[in-house]
C-alpha cells in the first residue's frame, strides 16, 4: 500500500471556554490514500469543521502532526504551507466563497492565478471542467446571476483546477435543497473519482457519507469508523 496522502498523529485541540476548557480533538488518528473518499459526520460542535480546518492548516492544532504525503508539515512556515495548499489541495465549502466581481470563469481560474501558474493549459482545463458540471454556458455570468447550485458546481471545478491530490469538503450541499444538494454531490463524487482525487468530506447527510469508501464519525473528540463500502480494501 503506498503512503497516505493526508495523514494525522494525535491531534488535539482544546478551545477556552467562559466556565471550562472544551477539547473539541483529542488525539485524532487520520489516513487517506489516494482516489479514496472519507466521509465524516458527527452532532453539532464534534470538532467536524474544526478538524478539517486543521488539515488544511488554516488553524493549526495543539498537539500532533499533519502530514500531505509524507511531509510533517507542521514544521513547515506558513509561507511554505500556503503556497503548498494551493497545489496539493482543493477547498469546497459550504458557502461557495466565489469573487462576487469575477464570472464563473474567472473564478475557477483564481486558483491558478494563486498557485502562479495561469497559462493558456489552464484556461482550457478551466472551460472543460465548467462543461463537466454543466456549465458551459455559464462562463461568463457572475455569481449573482447564478443559482445556488450553479455557484457549488463553479465551487467544485475551481478546486480541481489544479490537478490537487486531495479535496476537502466542509457541507458543500449544506445551503442547497435536496434535490439540487443531491445532483451536486453525483457531480462532485463521480469527478473526484474519476481524476484519482482523494475526498475528505464533512457531511450531515448518512446517504451522502454512504456514498463514500469509509465513513468515519466524531464523538466526544475521537474518529471512529461506521462502515465501508465493499471493495474498500481493494480499492486501498
Amino acid at each position: 500500500m503506498s503512503d497516505p496522502v493526508l495523514q494525522t498523529t494525535g491531534l488535539t485541540k482544546v478551545f477556552k471556554g467562559p466556565d471550562a476548557d472544551i477539547e473539541v480533538l483529542s488525539g485524532v488518528e487520520l489516513a487517506v490514500h489516494a482516489g479514496e473518499s472519507v466521509s465524516i459526520r458527527g452532532e453539532s460542535g464534534a470538532g467536524k469543521t474544526t478538524l478539517l480546518y486543521i488539515l488544511s492548516t488554516l488553524e493549526l492544532p495543539d498537539a500532533g502532526e499533519v502530514r500531505w504525503q509524507g511531509q510533517n508539515v507542521l514544521k513547515k512556515s506558513a509561507d511554505w504551507r500556503a503556497l503548498r495548499r494551493t497545489t496539493f489541495m482543493g477547498l469546497v465549502f459550504q458557502s461557495y466563497y466565489l469573487i462576487p466581481e469575477l464570472n464563473a470563469l474567472e473564478n475557477v481560474l483564481m486558483a491558478a492565478r494563486l498557485a502562479g501558474k495561469l497559462d493558456s493549459a489552464k484556461k482550457e482545463r478551466a472551460r472543460d471542467l465548467l462543461a463537466q458540471v454543466g456549465l458551459s454556458e455559464r462562463l461568463r455570468h457572475m455569481p449573482g446571476q447564478l443559482s445556488g447550485g450553479e455557484r457549488q458546481r463553479v465551487a467544485l471545478a475551481r478546486a480541481l483546477l489544479n490537478r490537487p491530490a486531495l479535496v476537502l469538503a466542509d457541507e458543500p450541499t449544506g445551503n442547497l435543497d435536496e434535490h439540487t444538494g443531491a445532483e451536486v454531490m453525483d457531480i462532485f463524487i463521480k469527478m473526484c473519482a474519476e481524476e484519482q482525487v482523494a475526498l475528505c468530506l464533512v457531511t450531515h447527510n448518512p446517504a451522502f457519507a454512504a456514498r463514500t469508501s469509509r465513513q468515519l464519525y466524531m464523538r466526544g473528540g475521537a474518529m471512529e469508523e461506521i462502515g465501508s463500502h465493499e471493495g474498500t480494501e481493494a480499492q486501498r
